[in-house]
């Protein structure tokens, strides 16, 4: 269990290790501090003009670093895992549109009971963050719990892909369940994903990551690791930044004390539910624990990032919508940690019991003091002929 943990370098270790601090440090200047994070996300790049790209901003590019750097994670061993494995990513993937459907179910019927205008836009967030595709990070927990990373990057890499389907015909689904008012969110979401931006900043992106990972890093992409999981976080940060700037200065200037409890509870139980979902039909279709673990990791961590852009830019004002996002995007990893370490003393108490059972059939064999017999070359039969015989002495 502590193999694939000693060959990380230790600027790796130091970038899992305060990742998650430096993640909140980063929501934390955006409520204070938002003036760069707007300007971030509104100044165009190219000019206040039409552009054939559309309107380009600091956060597209960003968000295309961080998917062109997932493309850069997948290795060609990997892709060709997934073609020998089909079936084993199509369980996975199965489990983990299974586990999100149950939950959207729940939200919409708990959203039913729970009417207004708060819990809607709540709601909207969390169906947005379980639309998107599996998260980044989830491969890098796989690989520190000693999980199937091979299937976790093929189930990013897959959900990726498929995600202009999905995403969109999901979204509609959800907003015909929904209550009247909040459809009309459901189906701007929905076209805006759809449309041109789903392409530009995120298949596009992830497709020309694995190009160059092939073309140019197949042989050195271990000397750039570090480097672009620095890039990686670089951009994840000021990400994060950009986005929590549109609407935290908005809800810690109200005093929404209780809205941000009531949401971080809300954050929790949903993450915990999808872990504990994935788990349970994981076992159903009877994976190994490797397998399971990784479509845990794979069911539960959504691609928050994305999901952070496409709300502040569709949805600016839906101040709740965006803080649903930001509070699951903290927490996911906060549990995922927690699955980590009961993970690691489960395989630590089912390897003792492995170990004592093993030492419990074994006997003990007592010891012959008489001397061994000489080994003859003879065989069984020849060597019974002659010990019958007597004995003739040559000196007669």
């Amino acid at each position: 269990m502590t193999s694939s943990r000693s060959n990380v370098s230790w600027p790796e270790q130091l970038i899992q290790r305060y990742l998650l601090p430096l993640i909140a440090l980063a929501y934390l200047l955006s409520a204070y501090l938002p003036d760069l994070g707007i300007w971030l996300r509104n100044y165009p790049l190219l000019g206040y003009g039409k552009t054939p790209l559309g309107e380009v901003t600091a956060v597209h590019l960003l968000l295309a670093g961080l998917l062109f750097n997932t493309g850069l994670a997948v290795p060609l061993k990997e892709l060709v895992w997934l073609t020998r494995h089909p079936k084993l990513v199509l369980v996975g993937l199965s489990i983990r549109l299974t586990a999100c459907g149950l939950i959207m179910l729940i939200l919409l019927a708990g959203g039913s009971i729970f009417s207004g205008l708060f819990w809607d836009t709540l709601l909207l967030g969390f169906i947005l963050v379980m639309v998107m595709p599996v998260a980044n990070s989830s491969a890098g927990w796989s690989h520190h719990s000693d999980a199937n990373v091979g299937l976790s990057i093929s189930l990013i890499l897959v959900s990726v892909m498929l995600s202009p389907f999905m995403v969109p015909g999901l979204l509609q689904l959800t907003g015909n369940i929904a209550p009247a008012n909040a459809s009309i969110s459901y189906s701007a979401l929905a076209e805006s994903y759809a449309g041109s931006f789903v392409m530009l900043w995120v298949i596009l992106p992830a497709a020309l990551g694995i190009v160059c990972r092939t073309l140019l890093l197949k042989n050195n992409y271990a000397r750039w690791k570090v480097v672009i999981k620095g890039a990686t976080c670089f951009c994840l940060l000021l990400l994060n930044y950009a986005n929590g700037a549109v609407s935290l200065p908005e809800v810690l200037s109200n005093g929404a004390g209780g809205v941000v409890g009531i949401a971080a509870i809300c954050a929790i139980l949903l993450c915990c539910l999808l872990f504990a979902a994935a788990w349970g039909v994981s076992r159903l279709c009877k994976l190994s624990r490797r397998d399971q673990l990784a479509v845990m990791y794979s069911t539960a961590m959504s691609n928050t990032g994305v999901a952070l852009v496409l709300a502040t830019s569709v949805l600016p004002h839906h101040a709740t919508t965006h803080l649903a996002i930001i509070l699951y995007t903290l927490i996911q990893h906060i549990v995922a940690g927690i699955v980590d370490e009961l993970w690691i003393q489960s395989a630590a108490v089912s390897v003792s019991e492995s170990v004592e059972e093993c030492s419990s059939t074994i006997t003990i064999q007592p010891v012959s003091k008489s001397p061994p017999e000489r080994p003859t070359t003879q065989t069984g039969s020849q060597a019974t002929v002659m010990r019958e015989e007597p004995f003739v002495s040559n000196e007669s």
